[in-house]
């Protein structure tokens, strides 16, 4: 665990959650409200901070993990995949398979990876 600053990892994955987030809202709202779909113009607008998140996000992602760019990738990654299972239950309620369970599974251990190998 050498090399890891916590602090840059809490905020990093804060971060990450919040862009997210909005990513999700971006790219899947236009299918429970289809009034929100490609045309509205509030999703292009929101384009601008989100972007400067995700810029924020990534850099203390690789910051928290020693500077390693793929270390806050994955990490990026594997948050990005456990806020869409999240967010797809809450909104479509679509089934929770073994599949879907099993990549998750996956996901945690990549952030576990992440944060306990060197």
């Amino acid at each position: 665990m050498d090399g890891i600053k916590w602090n840059y990892v809490l905020v990093g994955a804060l971060l990450t959650i919040l862009a997210q987030l909005g990513a999700w809202f971006q790219h899947n709202f236009q299918f429970k409200y289809p009034k929100y779909d490609e045309t509205w113009w509030g999703w292009y607008l929101l384009a601008l901070p989100l972007t400067y998140v995700f810029v924020k996000a990534t850099k203390y992602n690789v910051q928290g993990y020693g500077d390693s760019i793929w270390a806050g990738r994955f990490v990026g990654f594997a948050i990005g995949i456990f806020i869409y299972a999240l967010m797809i239950q809450i909104f479509f309620k679509e089934p929770f398979t073994s599949k879907i369970a099993i990549q998750l599974l996956l996901c945690f251990s990549i952030l576990t990876v992440q944060a306990f190998l060197k």
